[in-house]
């Protein structure tokens, strides 16, 4: 069940990226993309999408159908990136945009779910810290392979690739999540869908969380959709070098959350969720103020070893007080929590990019980090975490 999960994680993540690797050639060809207004403007009619189908995917799922609705996702994703090669204007690279938008807004709600059903306590953080890294591996293919295919065989190739990458997970997927719930397991789940999901219980689990989960979307927003752009017009770095640097960037990220679990086990939770964002703070700042290419460099490593250590831990704090009928509304809520944080933050820097430069979506990064440790430091002290 973790290998069929951590696989459609993979793809499901990788593909999130492919088109915001294009955007500078887009942009800088005035192909489709003419103003980086245009970015976050597609980003925010992605929200609306995400929100709505993440919260009818929590409400109407059933967990014992979750091999069936990632391989939907898979699905959905694969055509849609297909589709995305016909675009002739901005308005079909939205529409198709869309497609990309509903088939990974199944991922989240479900995988996580299914997961937190299945591992308990210290296992528990092991398996959310897998599932994660393999997200972060298929954004690693993704950038390293997306730049490179881009430069040499046009901006059409990566989109055939890892849409047929997308549909082959279909049958993959189904093969390898075959038998993984057994017959008493879905009784049990049928028994427990009869009664009533909360959703204002389910959002008082979620609430003091709210923060940490806005600054985890803001966060892989500005630096999914903007780093590009800051690389390559401000550091002048061309596709394929950018992509090697984002590929670092996901590298570290990877580590720091395949061990997650280690980590959290010798140090706790709560430690190793405030000395992520410590590090989250020094290299937002570096990304913002820094000018020499090999500082920039090795801040986009510290970034990504601090935040991605942020994404199991969350997840798996929250596992632990919300009803276990309630998880994938739970996860569901999470989620559009973090894509409002991704596509509100994303469009306001696309503006402030117009207005002053590329480097101000990461004076914004820099900013909201550190309001983000005053929160945390405060529901420590206060004692309503208390993860160990």
């Amino acid at each position: 069940m973790l290998a069929a999960v951590s696989m459609y994680h993979a793809f499901n993540d990788g593909s999130l990226v492919i088109l915001p690797a294009l955007f500078p050639l887009l942009y800088t060809q005035k192909f489709l993309i003419t103003r980086y207004s245009d970015i976050g403007t597609m980003v925010l009619i992605g929200l609306a999408v995400s929100v709505i189908a993440q919260a009818l995917i929590g409400h109407f799922s059933k967990p014992r159908h979750s091999r069936y609705y990632l391989a939907a996702d898979a699905l959905i994703v694969g055509i849609s990136l297909l589709l995305l090669t016909l675009s002739r204007n901005y308005m079909m690279l939205v529409l198709f945009f869309i497609g990309i938008r509903l088939g990974t807004s199944i991922y989240h709600p479900v995988g996580f779910s299914w997961i937190s059903h299945s591992f308990k306590g210290p296992s528990l953080d092991r398996a959310m810290g897998i599932q994660s890294a393999f997200g972060n591996i298929g954004v690693l293919l993704a950038f390293t392979s997306t730049g490179f295919l881009a430069e040499h065989y046009g901006w059409k190739t990566p989109l055939y690739v890892w849409g047929s990458i997308n549909l082959a997970a279909v049958i993959a997927g189904f093969a390898i999540s075959a038998g993984t719930t057994s017959e008493d397991e879905i009784a049990e789940q049928k028994e427990s869908e009869k009664k009533p999901i909360s959703w204002p219980h389910t959002f008082r689990g979620v609430a003091i969380f709210i923060p940490l989960i806005l600054f985890g979307g803001l966060a892989w927003g500005i630096m999914l959709d903007y780093s590009p752009s800051l690389l390559n017009h401000r550091l002048g770095m061309p596709p394929s070098a950018m992509g090697m640097v984002l590929g670092l960037w996901m590298a570290a990220g990877t580590l720091s959350a395949l061990f997650y679990g280690k980590i959290a086990e010798r140090f706790n939770r709560r430690r190793t969720l405030m000395a992520s964002y410590g590090v989250m703070a020094a290299s937002s700042l570096t990304l913002a103020f820094g000018t020499s290419a090999p500082l920039v460099i090795a801040a986009f490593a510290l970034s990504g070893l601090g935040l991605f250590i942020t994404y199991p831990s969350i997840p798996s704090f929250m596992s632990e007080i919300i009803r276990d009928r309630e998880r994938t509304a739970a996860f569901a809520l999470s989620a559009n929590i973090s894509i409002i944080g991704n596509s509100v933050f994303s469009f306001i820097s696309g503006h402030i990019s117009d207005m002053f430069s590329i480097q101000a979506p990461f004076v914004l990064l820099s900013a909201m980090v550190i309001l983000v440790i005053f929160y945390l430091r405060h529901l420590m002290r206060s004692g309503r975490i208390s993860g160990v």
